[in-house]
């Protein structure tokens, strides 16, 4: 005879049962008139007057979409990143494989297809075996689960936290609560729909909501494909998300699996051999996680275009009216965000930056390339040579500074971009009247104050010893200047112009503050002056593009999370300068581009092009662009910006003086001959330079030092180059 076991109940718990067992005894007939008083807590609330408390409570409540993740795309639709506060993609219930539907009601609700929102047995049930024995169950259903989860949502996506709060207290209010809005939900929604809330809503582990994303987080697969044993761990973990998380806790979630295949196995969902074929595996066989983090630390090398598209949605009125409603729509909305990125040209532009220089080469420099599609804006690839993220022991360039934009976008305040802003000069000389054919470069090195021309702030005119390296004596035409980037020359030119009105039109191209207005017309900051690789691509693309400047776009169009347009993104473009001039410019740089001093930036088809070389070596450039496509290439020491790359051992290459043409030449030219295969060959719009006249008789002048200017006290000490392009 077995020995019986008893357990002692105080008073407090025999009260608590038989209110229980007393409320249970007439739950039948309350259920009838639509009404229910909980068995959890129910010692508190008379029996007979159930029905009054329980219609005072509101019926209906509003069901908002769950969160769920924003996805970002490329230009041809493949997935670059995923931004989400709650890991969720929501599918309908024919994307979710019937396994976890059916493990799901074995092991939460038993009696789901039975019952009318709550399970009278179920409540009765876990309120005897939580009072006799050291375990404890649930009462609730996947209704009222639903209802709790969807209640908690609302908050969440509010920011309320007294909706937080009222959703999740331990009280007998918020039972009744859950449970008449469960009854009335039943009478509105189906089954299946009320299933198909619970799979896409519910906790299955650490910030990971919903099935699909689950289903991707552990098996990297899709929901509709799990199997038995998946299926079983999955629906396990929402008893506990923590506790039974199989990443972080693999025998808790293996217990835990078990116990789900029982349920299935008692309720004929499973035979006996897929039990056991089922039980005898381990956590770590089955698990073949997707450990791609979110938001843009999981765009790979795209990844800091990603977040200059970030910021510019966190900026964009069209997007939401705050950027607390932007932040919510993109964390929480379920968007689609088409960019630009074309990901042959961004794997084409991360490869040749990190075949200059590779990341954590032992040098500690720098590139970054950035194309802009030039009658459009569109942002076609933005690298540079370093991982996103914060720097490590085992990645110590990691950065999340973007190389290639402005400070406002995520990046700094640009680097001095040397001779690839002469251009900017050469415009404003045609602008003025003058002709390319005009002789200049005679002029002394040292240029006086009283030479300048600066009406708008005439306090900015200072001496300026100007440097050039040897090779650059006598006097040049303008295209024989820029060709062989002669500084004196174009600072002669400069001394018979509107310094300021040199300014303005650096500024009406994108080269300016970050306000976007002009630099401070400091001589020395016409080959001195701090760019952002996108601002000059810009620039430049405004040159091939008869002075028609667009406004840098990385978005086309975003989606709601039924793939209908909310937003969309036209470019923006307006005649930064007059055509004639531009033109002009565009003509002298396409000579220079095809001349023998820039062989190593020909890419054998008509194309602009520019190089620089900052004062001291320090920022080597190539700024250039074809009728459809602008790009400019830079390297340097993002982190110390003056230091000079002079001797740099980069790759297994070891260099003396380098400039524009050197190092930065080669990436550029490989990337443009890369990018532009294929595409129609194309030539610039006719420009009238007239006609040369006949060579004059040599002269002899003063040679130049090959000193790089290392300034004077007056003007920033930027503007002095070495540079043999």
């Amino acid at each position: 005879m077995s020995k019986s076991r008893s357990r002692y109940v105080g008073k407090g718990q025999f009260a608590t049962l038989l209110t229980t067992f007393l409320v249970a005894s007439v739950l039948s007939g309350i259920l009838l008139a639509g009404i229910v008083v909980p068995a959890a807590g129910a010692a508190g609330i008379m029996v007979k007057s159930g029905p009054k408390v329980f219609d005072s409570l509101p019926a209906e409540f509003e069901i908002l979409p769950p969160s769920e993740q924003s996805t970002l795309l490329a230009a041809d639709g493949s997935v670059l990143a995923r931004f989400y506060s709650e890991n969720r993609i929501i599918v309908p219930l024919d994307e979710i494989s019937p396994h976890l539907q059916e493990a799901i009601v074995a092991i939460e609700d038993r009696r789901f297809y039975e019952h009318e929102g709550i399970d009278p047995d179920g409540m009765v049930r876990a309120a005897v075996n939580n009072l006799s024995s050291d375990s404890t169950q649930g009462a609730s259903t996947i209704t009222q689960q639903y209802v709790k989860n969807t209640l908690l949502e609302a908050g969440l996506q509010r920011g309320d936290q007294d909706l937080i709060d009222a959703a999740t207290e331990q009280t007998v209010a918020r039972k009744l609560r859950e449970a008449r809005y469960a009854l009335a939900l039943e009478n509105k929604m189906s089954k299946d729909e009320i299933l198909t809330g619970y799979l896409n809503i519910a906790p299955f582990g650490t910030n990971v909501y919903g099935a699909e994303s689950s289903s991707r987080l552990y098996f990297s697969k899709s929901a509709k494909d799990l199997t038995v044993p998946e299926a079983a761990l999955m629906a396990g973990i929402v008893k506990s998300p923590t506790q039974y998380d199989p990443l972080y806790h693999p025998e808790a979630a293996k217990n835990r699996r078990d116990t789900v295949l029982a349920a299935m196995l008692a309720q004929e969902m499973i035979t006996q051999e897929e039990f056991d074929q089922a039980t005898a595996l381990e956590i770590e066989d089955m698990l073949k996680p997707d450990y791609t983090p979110q938001g843009c630390a999981g765009a790979g090398n795209a990844a800091h275009f990603c977040e200059y598209t970030r910021q510019y949605l966190l900026a964009s009125d069209k997007f939401g009216k705050d950027e607390s409603e932007r932040k919510q729509k993109l964390l929480r909305g379920g968007i689609t965000i088409k960019t630009t990125l074309n990901p042959a040209m961004q794997k084409a532009a991360f490869e040749e930056a990190t075949n200059a220089i590779p990341v954590n080469d032992p040098s500690g420099a720098n590139t970054a390339l950035v194309t802009r599609e030039v009658k459009t804006g569109k942002i076609l690839a933005m690298a540079q040579n370093t991982n996103f993220g914060i720097p490590t022991e085992a990645d110590p360039s990691a950065t999340q500074t973007n190389f290639n934009v402005s400070k406002a976008m995520g990046g700094g305040d640009g680097f001095s971009a040397g001779s690839t802003l002469k251009p900017f000069t050469m415009l404003q000389w045609f602008r003025e009247g003058h002709t390319v054919w005009e002789r200049v470069g005679g002029h002394p090195r040292q240029f006086l104050a009283h030479e300048w021309n600066i009406p708008c702030a005439p306090e900015h005119a200072a001496d300026w010893p100007v440097g050039d390296v040897g090779g650059k004596a006598g006097t040049f035409n303008v295209i024989d200047a820029t060709a062989q980037s002669v500084n004196r020359a174009y600072a002669e030119m400069a001394t018979h112009l509107n310094m300021c009105e040199i300014f303005d039109g650096m500024a009406a191209l994108g080269i300016g503050k970050p306000d976007g207005t002009p630099y401070d017309p400091k001589p020395a900051e016409i080959i001195g002056a701090p760019a952002t690789p996108l601002a000059l691509a810009g620039a430049y693309s405004a040159l091939a593009n008869q002075g028609v400047l667009c406004e840098p776009m990385p978005v086309t169009e975003v989606l709601d999370r039924n793939d209908k347009p909310i937003v969309t993104y036209e470019p923006v473009c307006n005649q930064a300068v007059p055509a004639k001039e531009a033109n002009q410019v565009a003509a002298v740089l396409q000579r220079v581009a095809s001349g023998p001093f820039y062989s190593g930036t020909n890419i054998g088809r008509p194309h602009i092009a520019k190089t620089g070389t900052a004062s001291q070596n320090s920022n080597l450039w190539v700024a250039g662009a074809t009728p459809q496509v602008a790009t400019v290439g830079w390297a340097g020491y993002a982190r110390a910006s003056s230091k000079s790359l002079n001797g740099i051992y980069a790759n297994g290459v070891q260099y003396g003086y380098v400039y524009g043409g050197t190092l930065t030449g080669p990436m550029w030219r490989s990337y443009m001959a890369r990018i532009t295969e294929g595409m129609e060959y194309a030539g610039f719009a006719p420009a009238d330079l007239g006609t040369p006249p006949p060579p004059p008789a040599p002269a002899q002048t003063e040679d130049g030092d090959g000193q790089g200017n290392q300034g004077n006290g007056q003007g920033n000490g930027r503007g002095g180059e070495e540079e043999d392009d």
